[in-house]
């Protein structure tokens, strides 16, 4: 009998649960034709707060208050819409189909032309990492212009010997990097 009390009282308290309802029943009925107001307190951040209203400012006050509470819902002052924005927003167009697949060249300028050709004549395999090389010529002419030696090159120098993109010493490929940055660029 004892192994059966637990289940029964957990049956027995969630029909009772579901036997509750939602909502709140009232048998009090207010009349339709009652009305609430609220009075506006003046606020601590206004710039009245601190001043005594002229008659001319209280009457208008009034009047206003007086309006709002005694106007029916119908006639009371709605929020204007919201303004649409200056620039439209972007729509999606319909898809279009491809006939190959578009390539990923970049317009370079003549100067990275220059520096990306200096490092391949100086044995500096670029190919697919232009970038990240006119990335470190904009390393080379800031450190020289701001008198920091730059720490960025040899590590860079350092990766492209290590991708086998180039076979010379890494202080020579830094030296390469530097001097066709600076030449293009600085």
């Amino acid at each position: 009998m004892r192994r059966y009390t637990l289940p029964l009282l957990a049956v027995a308290a969630l029909t009772l649960a579901g036997c509750g309802g939602a909502t709140s029943e009232s048998d009090d009925t207010a009349d339709a034709g009652t009305t609430a107001s609220a009075s506006t307190l003046p606020r601590a951040d206004s710039p009245t707060a601190g001043r005594e209203e002229s008659d001319e400012e209280k009457a208008a006050r009034e009047s206003r208050e007086a309006s709002l509470s005694s106007a029916s819902p119908e006639r009371r002052e709605v929020a204007p819409a919201p303004v649409a924005p200056a620039v439209p927003e972007p729509r999606d167009g319909a898809a279009k189909e491809i006939d190959e697949i578009p390539s990923l060249a970049q317009d370079r300028s003549p100067a990275d032309l220059d520096y990306l050709k200096a490092l391949k004549d100086g044995g500096i395999s670029v190919d697919g990492v232009e970038d990240q090389m006119i990335g470190a010529a904009a390393e080379v002419c800031r450190s020289a212009a701001s008198g920091v030696e730059n720490y960025t090159l040899e590590a860079v120098a350092g990766q492209l010997v290590e991708q086998e993109r180039a076979s010379a010493p890494v202080p020579e490929i830094a030296d390469r990097i530097a001097s066709a940055a600076k030449s293009a660029y600085c």
